[in-house]
């Protein structure tokens, strides 16, 4: 009895329709190609897309993660595009089929719903003070994509298996785009091109820029070790220590002193988060220093550029002192989102001598360091929001850790610690980078809640009373 009510009958598609659809797809595959490869392929990869999406949601989502490393290629920022437009859609379908499930995955969560929806309305009312209205309007459409990323992921992924997958393909996908930077390179590099100010011995990737590519290097290369923690097979540990390796050393080719601070700040928050096991961590850091060293070594203007500090960071302190400036002018409600690119140059003479002027006064660009640019465009009232939802997203994955730890899952354990050490290290690059709505940030910060919803799962009696597994889009919990 209970086998027929789980048992779904086998659908098969009617033979005209196959008839049909086969000839045609081939037709029109054909003149895509006659016409322009480059479209053919994307068709292609649009149509597989759709079907991952709408078949096997999971998948759907797995497929997509790659984009947030690559969004501002060509190639990358239409797969990102097509990914995000399929994946909201079969995700607003599903929502409609199940919508009892994705309300109690927000129930479980509905403080940190309610601090988003209050950082996302601030960041749109900042629209009726701002000096250039549309340029909040153009600013807030990048946000909702973050955001949305977010809420994938949150309300997707509803079992171990699907958070691990997640994990690997954030983590292979960090490894890919660190691999076709290294590739990159050597078509690009120079034994006469300045240490400072040429990019062309510095590895960048997809990702246009060694800096953006740097910060997500380091938060994939401290999420592979918790994953390393959580599989069992031997040939899975050794392509994830495989992956370390390349991540490590193109975390060095990009000869970048973000990378090295953010490293810094996330080995001493792994030493203070896993003080029980502080010899394996520093075991782990001398595989990524060895492997960083020996990129040094047959590329030296690499490590020349990271000591020598005489370029004043391209102008970046400039910009901070004028970022500085301009929020303690509106310390509470702020200039409004995008306000700081607009009345930057106004205050070029405001804040004393510079070393960069152009990047002050003629340059529209951000602040180089998310905390700054969001004080400075909404405000106290914007970052403090922000640095909520973080905070709470960091206390899931650190109250994760405990709960798997009660339950006896020590491999979920350290990934759960391993992914807020991730998110620290993401911390610490953005001081140096404008990265508040970067989607692998929101992808790592959604890592947090899933877990501590899977250790309630693993650890049914809390506080005396059951929590009953409720496993979201139809999936079993594992």
């Amino acid at each position: 009895m209970t086998t027929a009510l789980h048992k779904r009958p086998t659908r098969q598609l009617p033979g005209w329709f196959l008839a049909f659809v086969v000839p045609s797809s081939a037709v029109a595959l054909g003149l895509l190609i006659g016409f322009d490869e480059r479209i053919a392929i994307g068709a292609v990869g649009a149509v597989v897309l759709a079907v991952c999406c709408f078949g096997y949601p999971i998948a759907g989502l797995l497929c997509f993660v790659p984009a947030v490393f690559i969004p501002f290629s060509a190639a990358g920022n239409a797969l990102f595009k097509a990914g995000f437009v399929l994946c909201v859609v079969a995700w607003a379908f599903d929502a409609i089929r199940r919508r009892s499930v994705l309300l109690g995955r927000i129930g479980e969560f509905r403080w940190l719903v309610v601090l988003i929806v209050a950082m996302y309305s601030w960041f749109g009312a900042t629209m009726l003070w701002a000096a250039d209205p549309w340029a909040v309007v153009a600013e807030c459409w990048p946000w909702a994509i973050a955001l949305a990323v977010f809420a994938l992921a949150l309300t997707r992924i509803a079992t171990t298996r699907h958070l691990l997958l997640l994990v690997a393909t954030f983590v292979a996908s960090a490894t890919l785009a660190a691999a076709t930077g290294l590739i990159a390179l050597q078509s690009t590099a120079s034994a006469f091109a300045d240490p400072l100010t040429s990019a062309d011995n510095r590895v960048s990737g997809a990702a246009g820029d060694p800096n953006v590519l740097g910060a997500g290097l380091v938060a994939a290369a401290i999420l592979a070790f918790g994953l390393a923690c959580a599989v069992r097979r031997v040939w899975a540990r050794s392509a994830i220590a495989a992956a370390i390796l390349v991540l490590a050393a193109a975390a060095a080719g990009t000869a970048s002193r973000m990378v090295v601070i953010s490293a810094g700040v996330a080995l001493i928050a792994a030493l203070v988060i896993f003080r029980q096991a502080i010899g394996r961590v520093l075991a782990a850091s001398a595989c990524v220093v060895a492997s960083a060293a020996l990129w040094f070594t047959y590329f030296p203007s690499a490590w020349q550029r990271l000591v020598i500090s005489s370029d004043g960071g391209s102008g970046r302190e400039d910009l901070w002192r004028a970022a500085l400036h301009l929020a303690l002018e509106h310390p509470v409600v702020g200039l409004g989102m995008a306000g700081f690119q607009t009345r930057k140059p106004a205050v070029a003479l405001e804040i004393g001598e510079v070393q960069n002027a152009a990047v002050v006064a003629e340059q529209p660009l951000v602040a180089h360091n998310t905390y700054l640019q969001l004080w400075a465009d909404s405000g106290a009232i914007g970052l403090l929001l922000f640095l909520a939802i973080v905070v709470f997203c960091l206390w899931c994955s650190l109250r994760a850790g405990r709960e798997f730890t009660t339950a006896g899952r020590g491999d979920l354990a350290a990934l759960s610690r391993c992914a807020a050490v991730a998110v620290i290290s993401m911390l610490g690059s953005a001081a140096f980078l404008t990265m508040a709505r970067d989607y692998r940030l929101w992808l790592l910060l959604a890592v947090g809640p899933i877990l501590l919803s899977l250790a309630r799962v693993e650890t049914p009696w809390r506080r005396g009373h059951r929590v009953e597994p409720a496993p979201l889009a139809g999936c079993p919990a594992s």
